[in-house]
């Protein structure tokens, strides 16, 4: 019997502080009266009972009494609380600029996909003051920052900073004051508070002494694990353990402090001390653990769940540690009511909760049918944890993991001693860096397993399905969920689903995995599911390909291409630097022999400095003006990155050449490639036995001194010359009329002009599209047009040039953007149009309107929302399109 008096208590707190957030003061003023009414009601019941000694209605009156007189004051405390936030003072000055004083109360986190196109953060803290005109108002309450550049990482929590924001309204309730978003740069005002110095300390030297000690992947994540640093883990890194569904394990949680809380305790019963001098050096420990994890809310949180479950699993009395749970919750709602509406409580709560009430039994029964002690534990957690927060994770992300209890029954034997590990190397990093790379090293065999687990985990097809999400999708998990528990407690049920998931798992894992059937034979074009942006791939050789645009993220193209069989790219081409097309460049290159990545022409110029002080463009001119490390792409070498121009005889000299130093990298016989240049112009700089633009920032037009360009064309072009550069891959620069031959297909590049638009500050984001390299493929298959994202202005100009738009294919430009013209689908008149674009994208991509025409025109209209991967096969008289879907 568990002993769960405190347990409505606990719901009712919990729910009343919900309503006087979310649905504001008023509504939390109205809920305390109707409870106190009903408090009235509850002790006349108990009055009753205690008269005609009827214990058990006696009891029930009492412990509903106590929740309903509790909830009736957190629902009145929660409603002045938000009261107080809906009054403050700054939200009268929404939508002005003001300078700010601000405390902040955790670490800068990183905005999704903000790795290209700029660093952009989220930083939560505590407002200090503000300035209204010559007026300082001093105010607290609990502010958002939303701010971009690098510097921003380097805030400190506690430390108080100085910035210029416009004021906005936040875009939920959760007692937050206001939303900041950043005009400027901080300015540190406030000394550091000295139990955050000792933090800082602690994880700095941890985070030096792991970089020294590991590896780059496993030391970006060894802190993430100990003490919940993820400042150095890899996007990359992030999104597999997200699907394999160890995201946990990377935020400072409950079991950590049950980890090394249990470790303490061990330590301490091997020395054979007393019981209080066993609680005292566990407070210790948790304490010193919490200043190193910064001690704000969510670890405070996670530190009162970590004792519970220590509690549970030392005392192995569940009828003790529910109440525990329940009390941490009244505890944790007093002291910080926004909890409440806090997706991590949430998650920590009912994970806790699974862990004590269907864990010990689950394992109970796993073993009463023969399963040893361990591996009955281990399940037992992992789907206990797993299905009761299954409701939580499907209505916040509308993704359901497959593998998650599967992948963490794998890891959860090395958790243990990989956060005990870093820990101890924590602590002596303090004291003794070598030391403390000795310890870490030790953590190197169960870091490699959790990190191959992940990965092979996240590649499994199917991995993570997505299913309804909001309110409604988790409330029909959550009905699931409960039909489930309760259904799986009959045996004929269990028989039922048990041989309904082995012929599912018998037909569907061979099929998905051994046998997928894809690609189908014949290929040509691959429009890759990569979500809002553009991932194509043109097949021009066994395992070779012409890779367009890589998408937003680097996992999608990668398991494309990876599906496609493609291990060698003989080009990659970047249409233009938009997040959406290049933010997944890294995926594109994972495993696979790249000849050469490709720009748009005056793309790489005004790259800023590079960590060493050299432009960055300086640097992508040495590579790709280097003879011995120039790449071959399709056979033959580009030295400077744009095909080899100049006079015929220096054309013959080069060809010739080539085709005797051809390289295999990218799978196409050497020679089979012929590249032909644009006329001479006066914009283009000859330079012996080639020809193409400046790349040292500056055009030969440009003045002397002028200012290099800086905005988001500029950081996410600088990552991937990086990227490149890491990698030993030439960049080029394509301009019209550029011709290329991988053997049976012809690739001729239509657009930028050599004289066309150069990028110009202050209007970037709305020039790139128009600056996208449009290209016309000539395959087996017929006529392609690669149109990237332009819009109207470069549609019309490629009408005036004179070229050739017509195309059996077309790839629709800006995903279906309004800005495509009906003249210019109508010149290019395709059979077929791909569409490349995200499922319930908010930019209502594809228009109606251009849908509309394309029907009139008679074009078969594929789109990668409604049905994945889409390849195109076949010839000019019967273009065939499979898809995924």
């Amino acid at each position: 019997m568990l002993d769960a008096r405190l347990l409505p208590a606990a719901v009712c707190c919990w729910a009343a502080t919900i309503v006087a957030i979310s649905a504001g003061w008023v509504a939390g003023l109205l809920l305390a009266g109707a409870l106190v009414v009903l408090a009235i009601g509850l002790w006349v019941l108990l009055m009753w009972a205690m008269a005609h000694r009827a214990e058990r209605r006696r009891a029930v009156a009492v412990v509903a009494l106590a929740a309903v007189l509790l909830a009736a004051g957190f629902a009145a405390a929660a409603a002045w609380r938000e009261h107080r936030v809906a009054t403050h003072p700054l939200r009268a000055a929404a939508g002005f600029s003001l300078r700010v004083v601000v405390t902040p109360s955790g670490d800068p986190k990183p905005m999704r996909g903000s790795s290209f196109g700029g660093s952009r953060w989220i930083v939560r803290g505590t407002l200090d003051e503000y300035r209204l005109g010559e007026t300082t108002m001093r105010a607290g309450g609990a502010v958002v920052v939303l701010a971009s550049g690098e510097e921003w990482a380097e805030l400190v929590p506690g430390q108080a900073v100085e910035f210029q924001a416009r004021v906005d309204v936040p875009g939920r309730r959760d007692l937050t004051v206001a939303m900041l978003l950043a005009q400027g740069s901080p300015r540190v005002v406030g000394k550091l508070p000295w139990w955050q110095r000792v933090a800082r300390s602690v994880r700095t030297d941890f985070a030096t002494a792991t970089s020294r000690a590991l590896p780059a992947e496993p030391a970006g994540l060894l802190p993430a694990l100990v003490d919940g640093d993820t400042s150095m883990l890899p996007d990359d890194l992030r999104e597999e353990f997200e699907i394999a569904g160890l995201s946990h394990l990377c935020v400072v949680s409950g079991a950590n402090f049950t980890i090394l809380l249990g470790a303490v305790l061990l330590a301490v019963r091997v020395l054979t001390l007393g019981p209080r001098a066993a609680a005292v050096v566990a407070g210790a420990a948790l304490v010193l653990f919490v200043i190193i994890a910064r001690p704000d809310p969510s670890v405070l949180r996670a530190g009162a769940m970590g004792a519970i479950t220590l509690l549970a699993l030392v005392t192995g009395r569940r009828k003790q540690a529910l109440p525990a749970l329940c009390a941490a919750i009244i505890g944790l709602l007093a002291v910080w009511p926004a909890l409440a509406v806090s997706a991590g409580f949430a998650l920590s709560v009912c994970a806790t909760a699974g862990l004590i009430l269907l864990a010990p039994s689950w394992a109970d029964w796993l073993r009463a049918r023969g399963w040893r002690h361990l591996p009955a534990e281990l399940v037992a957690v992992a789907s206990g944890a797993f299905v009761v927060t299954t409701p939580l994770v499907v209505a916040l992300d509308g993704k359901l993991s497959l593998v998650a209890v599967f992948a963490n029954v794998l890891v959860e034997p090395v958790i243990a001693p990989i956060t005990v590990i870093g820990a101890a190397g924590a602590v002596s990093a303090s004291v003794w860096i070598p030391l403390a790379e000795l310890i870490i090293r030790c953590a190197a065999p169960p870091m490699w397993w959790l990190l191959f687990v992940a990965e092979h985990v996240a590649d499994v097809p199917a991995s993570s399905v997505a299913v309804p999400g909001g309110m409604l999708g988790g409330l029909v998990a959550l009905v699931v969920v409960a039909v489930g528990i309760l259904a799986l407690r009959f045996a004929a049920i269990r028989r039922v689903i048990l041989t309904v998931a082995f012929g599912v798992a018998v037909v569907a894992i061979p099929v998905r995995i051994w046998h997928p059937g894809w690609p189908p034979a014949g290929w040509v074009l691959a429009v890759c599911d990569v979500g809002q942006g553009d991932g194509l791939a043109l097949s021009v050789g066994a395992d070779t390909a012409v890779v367009i645009d890589v998408g937003p993220e680097p996992r999608p193209i990668r398991n494309c291409l990876d599906r496609l069989h493609i291990s060698r790219v003989a080009l990659l081409v970047l249409t233009h630097p938009h997040a959406d097309h290049i933010g997944g460049i890294s995926g594109a290159l994972d495993g696979r022999a790249v000849a050469a990545v490709a720009v748009g022409l005056h793309e790489l110029e005004g790259l800023p400095p590079s960590g060493d002080g050299t432009a960055v463009a300086e640097e992508v001119r040495s590579v790709r003006t280097a003879q011995p490390n120039s790449a071959a792409v399709g056979g033959r070498e580009f030295g400077n990155g744009s095909a080899r121009c100049g006079s015929p005889e220096a054309q013959r000299d080069s060809a010739k050449g080539e085709s005797d130093t051809g390289s295999d990298r990218s799978g196409v016989a050497a020679g089979a490639v012929e590249v032909q240049c644009p006329p001479a112009t006066s914009s283009c700089e000859p330079t012996g036995d080639h020809c193409g633009p400046a790349v040292d920032g500056h055009s030969s037009s440009d003045p002397p001194g002028a200012a290099p360009q800086h905005g988001t064309r500029v950081e996410g072009l600088a990552k991937v010359v990086a990227v490149t550069g890491e990698a030993g891959i030439p960049l080029m620069e394509l301009s019209a009329g550029q011709v290329f031959r991988f053997g049976a297909v012809k690739l001729a590049v239509l657009a930028p002009e050599v004289d066309g638009p150069r990028p110009t500050p202050g209007a970037e984001a709305d020039e790139a599209n128009d600056r996208s390299i449009v290209l016309a493929a000539t395959t087996p298959a017929g006529r392609i047009l690669l149109t990237g994202d332009i819009e109207a202005t470069a549609q019309r100009a490629l009408l005036q040039s004179g070229a050739s738009l017509q195309a059996d294919v077309l790839k629709l430009p800006h995903h279906g953007s309004r800005t495509t013209t009906t003249e210019f689908l109508t010149a290019v008149h395709p059979r077929l149009t791909v569409v490349s674009v995200g499922a319930e994208n908010t930019f209502g991509h594809p228009n109606a309107g251009v849908l509309t025409v394309l029907s009139d025109l008679g074009s078969t209209v594929a789109r990668t929302d409604q049905r994945g991967d889409v390849l195109v096969l076949g010839d000019k008289q019967s273009l065939r399109v499979v898809t995924s879907r």
